[in-house]
């Protein structure tokens, strides 16, 4: 397909070569003087078409007997490198000794993986929550306000300005990837400093 539009390409090229133009606006006064002049060139355009059209064909053919070679040599995909071993979540699972191995570092990051597990899921639940549940008691006046076990207690509007002003309750910016990044994402969350 490719090379039928190059053929395409190069037929149009020459035909609207300049030489061509001399045939299309020549004047019926010039046309007697020119005849043999016109006839000349009308024979070197024909034979440059056929040489580009003969050189076009070749290199096709060449094109399609290199891709004929390539494919009829080439060896199968090796699927067994995309297959796991097993489930490995959060350190844990029976895949996670084979994915690795003898690999002190991520033997490491598993075992350390399996010890926040709780604190990660807790962290992914309240992101949830806050990212799609902001303003759930905005409708009853009650404020949520995150304590430090990390649970929520609801208080009414006064009472957080109340606790606000006598600096118990504080705004923190939600983090993500165990504390290490702020998560713009969620709203800022009232804390409980007590």
């Amino acid at each position: 397909m490719m090379m039928l539009r190059l053929l395409l390409i190069l037929s149009l090229s020459f035909a609207a070569s300049p030489a061509s133009a001399f045939h299309i606006n020549a004047s019926p006064q010039k046309l007697p003087a020119t005849t043999a002049l016109m006839a000349e060139q009308h024979t070197t355009r024909r034979v440059a078409m056929q040489r580009a059209t003969s050189a076009s064909l070749g290199l096709l053919t060449t094109l399609v007997s290199t891709a004929a070679t390539t494919i009829a040599t080439a060896e199968p995909a090796n699927a067994d490198v995309i297959r796991s071993p097993g489930k490995c979540a959060n350190g844990e699972g029976e895949g996670c000794d084979s994915l690795a191995g003898d690999n002190a570092l991520i033997q490491s990051l598993q075992r350390k993986s399996s010890e926040n597990r709780e604190a990660n899921q807790r962290e992914t639940i309240n992101a949830y929550y806050m990212k799609n549940y902001p303003d759930v008691f905005a409708v009853s006046d009650k404020r949520m306000v995150k304590k430090l076990d990390g649970s929520f207690a609801l208080f009414s509007a006064e009472e957080v300005k109340d606790l606000t002003q006598a600096g118990k309750i504080t705004l923190e910016y939600p983090k993500s990837k165990g504390g290490r990044i702020m998560d713009l994402t969620q709203k800022p969350v009232l804390v409980l400093n007590e």
